[in-house]
């Protein structure tokens, strides 16, 4: 089994309800082709890059799903004919995935998931500590880089000067040489 993620954009002016029909219906159509979803995320209205069948914007949906090459290849076949479908894009993230490891997951997935939410909404004083301390090594790191100097290694000179600064004779005539040609 291999693992995929597909973005799918879909016409903006789709209802919610017609958005969680078309994620059930494909999360099925995965299901049914011996694949399993891990995960559907609704991105939400986003303004295109360019215009796309005469539109600005689009509705993006993000489906992470393990499943073998059989399952991409039925998704996307439904996807090209769907009218709903503006534009779509699914890469391969993992080549070999244990779907049974994978289906033993998700049980511990929910637990895990409220409280990374309620800690999200309330931030603790360690994280804003944490956050304080990640700005201040990259001012720090940025202020470094601004700073520091090149080796002398490093730095070439130009053609036909030594390190003491004088034209040796030889590179004096190769750039003649190159400067007539």
């Amino acid at each position: 089994m291999r693992r995929y993620e597909s973005v799918i954009i879909l016409e903006p002016d789709m209802s919610e309800e017609d958005v969680r029909k078309f994620t059930d219906r494909y999360s099925q159509l995965i299901r049914t082709n011996n694949g399993e979803v891990i995960k559907i995320e609704d991105l939400g209205s986003r303004r295109l890059a360019y215009t796309v069948k005469r539109k600005d914007r689009g509705r993006y949906i993000l489906l992470d799903y393990v499943g073998g090459p059989a399952v991409l290849k039925e998704l996307e076949r439904r996807l090209k004919i769907s009218e709903d479908v503006m534009k779509f894009l699914s890469v391969k993230t993992a080549d070999v995935v244990d779907l049974e490891a994978f289906k033993a997951q998700p049980e511990a997935r929910p637990a895990e998931e409220p409280v990374k939410e309620a800690a999200a909404e309330t931030p603790s004083e360690s994280e804003a500590v944490d956050e304080e301390a990640l700005k201040e090594e990259a001012q720090a790191e940025s202020a470094g880089i601004r700073e520091a100097q090149v080796p002398e290694e490093a730095v070439s000179s130009p053609a036909g000067v030594s390190d003491s600064g004088e034209n040796s004779e030889a590179s004096a005539a190769e750039n003649r040489d190159k400067e007539g040609e």
